[in-house]
């Protein structure tokens, strides 16, 4: 009789694994929608049920920058994954960008989702982001967990040095063309 119950179970599993190995996070038609929202277009896609969890990527990432993560949560939770103002498929063509303002979109979402409030949780920028969303907006955030992140993002968090160094490679790169084709 165990013996059935384990093949049982490794099947499931296995469906389990399969069905989340194929899916395209950050580009799936299925779960993906746009939100207008102060001034800009904010793609999501939305996975599981269950209390809603945000997910904030980091600077230079997308929903799929979550994609390792997103099928352990959604197991429990409604995960919702946005990609950031200025980031993946959202869709932004202001000329400012700041936490404050992608902090601010993410609690415009959970409004126009009729979601009062949500887990959160942001890695890196992301979790600086998820930092300002508590702070700015704190009846929007259950718990939160941010990883990776620092509260005043600028010179102050590197090492000196290390800001020299990336503060010259910047300056002798900065203004240059590069041509991906060569």
């Amino acid at each position: 009789m165990q013996k059935w119950h384990l093949i049982l179970f490794c099947i499931a599993f296995s469906n389990f694994l399969y069905s989340h190995a194929n899916i395209n996070y950050g580009n799936n038609k299925v779960a993906g929608k746009y939100y207008s929202l102060r001034g800009i277009k904010m793609y999501t896609e939305e996975y599981g049920s269950g209390k809603p969890l945000l997910l904030i990527h980091g600077n230079g990432g997308s929903i799929s920058s979550m994609a390792s993560i997103i099928p352990f949560f959604s197991r429990q939770y409604k995960v919702i994954v946005t990609d950031s103002r200025a980031h993946g498929k959202s869709i932004d063509t202001n000329d400012s960008l700041s936490f404050e303002m992608m902090a601010d979109d993410e609690a415009a979402l959970l409004d126009e989702m009729h979601i009062k409030d949500a887990y959160v949780i942001g890695w890196s920028d992301g979790g600086i982001i998820a930092l300002a969303l508590a702070m700015r907006h704190p009846g929007k955030v259950i718990k939160l967990a941010s990883t990776g992140a620092n509260l005043w993002p600028d010179s102050t968090a590197i090492i000196p040095s290390l800001w020299k160094d990336e503060k010259l490679h910047y300056d002798s790169f900065h203004s240059k063309i590069f041509n991906p084709h060569k």
